[in-house]
């Protein structure tokens, strides 16, 4: 899809969102399935189980647009006081969360069916977004329903890529783990050697 469709601020949105996306990927190309299962304790997930919360949380963020977009929220207004997220988040909100139920991922779920999903869950999202044909995307908001924060169309693009970014930095922490599986092959090319 050409980017060139989206409203200009939803472009700027958009564009962080894809390079968080290509960090993503690039994080977790090089494993090996045992790294790709690995869990350092039974409280914490593998990096599957953290690919397969970001695809949930990716989708939700997608049907949340596309419910601001047909005016699902158009008589909704953040209550006095309320904090309200727009295109200029610049972090993830939100510390250590403990999942919605909604985006608690399965306990495993095989590489290459949620690369292929990521990818689809992505590309809707940005078709979800060009459908925006209004002035202004800010002037669009809701609260998530997970914790009660207020997002503008522009603030839930940009929660989608912080939030994605958050958890790239809990994969690292995985791969950066002691008992972390070592693979043979190279970090760089995926080459065995």
């Amino acid at each position: 899809m050409e980017l060139n469709v989206l409203h200009p601020m939803l472009l700027t949105c958009w564009q962080c969102a894809d390079r968080v996306r290509e960090d993503l990927l690039a994080t977790i190309r090089p494993g090996s399935p045992a790294q790709w299962a690995f869990r350092a304790g039974t409280d914490s997930w593998s990096i599957a189980q953290v690919l397969d919360h970001l695809l949930r949380a990716e989708i939700g963020s997608s049907k949340m647009a596309r419910k601001l977009i047909r005016g699902d929220y158009s008589t909704w207004r953040p209550p006095a006081g309320a904090t309200l997220y727009t295109v200029e988040l610049d972090r993830y909100p939100f510390g250590v969360l403990d999942a919605p139920q909604v985006l608690v991922p399965d306990p495993f779920r095989h590489r290459d069916e949620l690369e292929r999903e990521l990818v689809l869950a992505h590309t809707r999202f940005q078709a979800e977004l060009a459908g925006f044909r209004g002035e202004d995307p800010e002037t669009l908001c809701s609260p998530d329903p997970a914790t009660g924060e207020w997002f503008t169309l522009g603030g839930w693009v940009k929660l989608q890529a912080w939030h994605e970014a958050h958890h790239i930095s809990q994969i690292r922490r995985i791969m950066a783990a002691p008992e972390f599986p070592r693979d043979l092959r190279s970090p760089t090319t995926g080459s065995f050697g």
